[in-house]
């Protein structure tokens, strides 16, 4: 059944995309020379500079107003034959961040982005970052994940001796709290800055950090997955960092500085306080410059030089034709500035915590593929054939993840029948990607269940629909659930990744269990628990308790059997007493708002957010070798686990399974059970135990990512404070 064709309306663009979301002025993406066409000659445009100027400029290049490259001896004067000297700036000299110890009052500053998510995801003009508060910097530096052994087994028989004893009639600036805790105190200086010195290197690192989550390049050949880098140095003021072995490397391609972005997030192993105050900024400060020139390049390539030199010629010129070295072989040269805005897109969310930037960027990318026509891409004897492939359904898999980070309808219908490129192949599993794509549409739908199922309660009207809808979903995910727990997604002991890409297909379907169960949940959250807020911050469709608590919202389900057991809560002593029914069934008892009972719906609920844990757990690390190193040696002597992964842009499942775990936990905690006997545990105990072991897995999951993405660490920092509100409940309940 088509689910994605009744979220939006077929406009005159032709691509199911909707014309009211979307405004392309400030972006020109002249992507669309035929490949093929001999005829046109190259031109070249006007080459700005491809990264930003220097701050402090020598005296001799501030007389004459030229621009300084920041040397000890900079070109100019070298040329020249001046004496290169550099006074203090009167202004409060270069813009070097200082050396801090814990981030003051007056610089934390931190946003949400509840003004952005009733926005659709769409391109949207650029913002004036001083009309909106700073995004999200600073996090928890990491560690590596606590392997935890939950057995399910079990699950369901603590659950039904939990709450079955009730007839089924009564039935997430620049602060997170902790990085001030653990930034290092102790004056190092010797921070190190991960660097490399060529293209093919960052296209090793790529190969070994990136592309096993995000497969958006060609599959890679055997020896380009190797890490070698370096640590930089800094020769003038608030310049990037280079290479030591080729001082005069600067990645200048938009791909390049992208990746070298991502990159430089990542600390360096030899970086002896990774998570320490300066070695945190200046891993900000360098990935950002970065990432700011990439956009820069992106406009630099797509700049007409007509446009400058003679805008009435313009509009006849034609579209600008790139003339460099592709940064990868396979890959053309029009798709790799697509391939840049969906990691900027990543980087936006992960690192700056900024949601309208990213579904801007995502929004960027779609337009220019879609005007490239890679939408519909059949010639499968094209030499680029799986590069289209790979980069138009990378692009439509960003683009959905925006529209569920910000809790909005998607741009495009999910199931359009004009978008007829063939699925990208993984010859070590052909599954994982039907399987991954089939996923992101699931998760999509379920997302715009929550807004219409948020729509109908606050407008009382009919029900009617989202009954149906309910049912419809749950027969859609429930067997693909099913299917997915017989995948094996062990990560121990290690698959090295080569050709085959066995690495990214079991990194492909341990994020497409991960989002199925997240939107199972999606789906039976409201069912369960109300949708009664425990953040204090909003995240995804996840509602904020302060908010609600300010707008004195309270649940509105009706009083009914299928609420009961979550939200009428007896002392143990009469739940002990009172007579066991039988397993719930979905539709056993029915409220006429939904057809699945609280007690169904919050079983769902557990078992979902445990398989969400686990396949956490499960997902690959980086195996960064180095080109002198055999995999062997690296598979047994190196603790991966201390390596960060990337691109989590499907972090916010994290924060579904969690929620559901925090609500468990505080409804058993509250029915007040304790153990059967002196010494033995109570089934409820054992529960209680279990959902600490699965939030103690994602946490470990967000700790992990946030070595390099600092603004994860506020996902963090709420399900600990929610966990911690519960263990309060039970300290004090204890007490009296």
């Amino acid at each position: 059944m088509d689910f994605g064709s009744s979220m939006q309306m077929e406009d005159g663009l032709g691509f199911g995309i909707d014309a009211n979301s979307f405004d392309f002025g400030f972006i020109d993406p002249e992507f669309d020379r035929a490949r093929n066409n001999t005829n046109s000659r190259p031109v070249k445009a006007r080459k700005k500079f491809a990264v930003p100027p220097v701050k402090l400029a020598c005296e001799s290049c501030r007389a004459s107003r030229i621009r300084c490259d920041g040397k000890p001896e900079c070109g100019n004067c070298s040329t020249k034959g001046k004496t290169c000297t550099y006074t203090q700036s009167k202004r409060g000299g270069s813009r070097i961040r200082k050396k801090r110890g814990a981030s003051s009052g007056s610089d934390a500053q931190s946003s949400d982005n509840n003004d952005f998510n009733h926005v659709s995801l769409s391109i949207l003009p650029e913002l004036n970052q001083v009309s909106f508060a700073e995004p999200f910097s600073l996090v928890l530096p990491g560690g590596g994940l606590k392997q935890l052994d939950l057995c399910l087994d079990d699950t369901d028989f603590m659950f039904e001796s939990v709450f079955n004893a009730q007839t089924e009639l009564q039935d997430s600036g620049y602060e997170t709290s902790e990085i001030a805790a653990t930034c290092s105190e102790s004056g190092q200086t010797s921070s190190a800055v991960r660097v490399y010195s060529s293209d093919q290197d960052i296209l090793g690192a790529y190969y070994t950090y990136i592309h096993p989550y995000f497969p958006v390049l060609p599959p890679p050949e055997p020896h380009q997955i190797v890490d070698n880098p370096e640590i930089g140095v800094r020769r003038a003021p608030d310049a990037f960092f280079n290479s030591r072995k080729a001082p005069d490397f600067e990645p200048s391609s938009p791909l390049s500085l992208v990746i070298s972005a991502t990159l430089a997030l990542i600390p360096h192993p030899d970086d002896p306080d990774p998570s320490g105050t300066d070695s945190v900024h200046l891993r900000r400060e360098q990935a950002q410059a970065f990432a700011h020139s990439a956009y820069e390049s992106i406009e630099i390539e797509s700049e007409l030089v007509e446009s400058t030199t003679q805008p009435a010629e313009a509009l006849s010129s034609g579209s600008h034709v790139v003339d460099r070295v592709p940064f990868h072989s396979q890959n053309p040269l029009e798709n790799e500035s697509i391939i840049a805005l969906l990691l900027l897109s990543s980087y936006e969310y992960a690192q700056r915590g900024n949601i309208a930037k990213m579904r801007n960027r995502a929004g960027q990318a779609l337009n220019a593929a879609l005007n490239l026509g890679l939408h519909a891409r059949n010639d499968e004897d094209s030499p680029y054939a799986e590069a289209d492939k790979r980069v138009w359904w990378m692009t439509y898999i960003t683009v959905c993840q925006g529209s569920i980070l910000s809790n909005s309808p998607p741009p495009v219908l999910l199931y359009d029948p004009r978008f007829t490129t063939p699925g990208p192949t993984f010859s070590a599993d052909p599954e994982a990607w039907p399987l991954f794509l089939q996923a992101q549409q699931v998760i999509v739908s379920a997302t715009q269940f929550v807004i219409d199922l948020d729509v109908t309660l606050k407008s009382h009207s009919t029900t009617s629909a989202i009954w149906q809808r309910m049912l419809e979903l749950e027969a859609l995910i429930e067997p693909l659930v099913l299917k997915a727990d017989t995948w094996a997604l062990e990560s121990s002991p290690p698959v090295s990744l080569d050709s085959t890409e066995l690495k990214v297909s079991q990194a492909l379907k341990g994020i497409a269990r991960i989002k199925l169960n997240s939107a199972r949940i999606k789906l039976h959250r409201y069912c369960a628990f109300q949708d009664i807020p425990v953040f204090s911050k909003k995240h995804c469709d996840l509602k904020s308790a302060v908010e609600s608590a300010a707008a004195g919202e309270s649940p509105s389900a009706p009083v009914c059997a299928c609420s009961s057991t979550f939200h009428q809560i007896h002392s143990a002593v009469d739940l002990f007493n009172s007579p066991t029914s039988a397993s719930s069934s979905p539709t056993n008892v029915s409220c006429g708002l939904l057809p699945f009972s609280s007690h169904f719906s919050a079983k769902v609920c557990l078992r979902s957010s445990f398989n969400i844990a686990r396949s956490f757990q499960a997902l690959p690390y980086p195996q960064p070798r180095r080109s002198n190193e055999s995999i062997d040696y690296f598979n047994i002597m190196k603790d991966n686990t201390k390596v960060p992964r990337t691109i989590p842009v499907f972090a916010c499942c994290a924060m579904q399974s969690s929620y559901a775990m925090i609500m468990l936990c505080y409804k058993t905690r509250a029915m007040g059970f304790r153990g059967l006997a002196e010494g033995q545990a109570s089934p409820a105990d054992r529960l209680l135990g279990q959902l600490q072991e699965g939030l103690g897995m994602v946490l470990g999951a967000l700790k992990n990512y946030s070595i390099a993405y600092e603004a994860l660490g506020g996902m963090r920092e709420q399900i600990e404070l929610a966990a911690e509100s519960v263990r309060n409940m039970e300290v004090k309940e204890m007490s009296e």
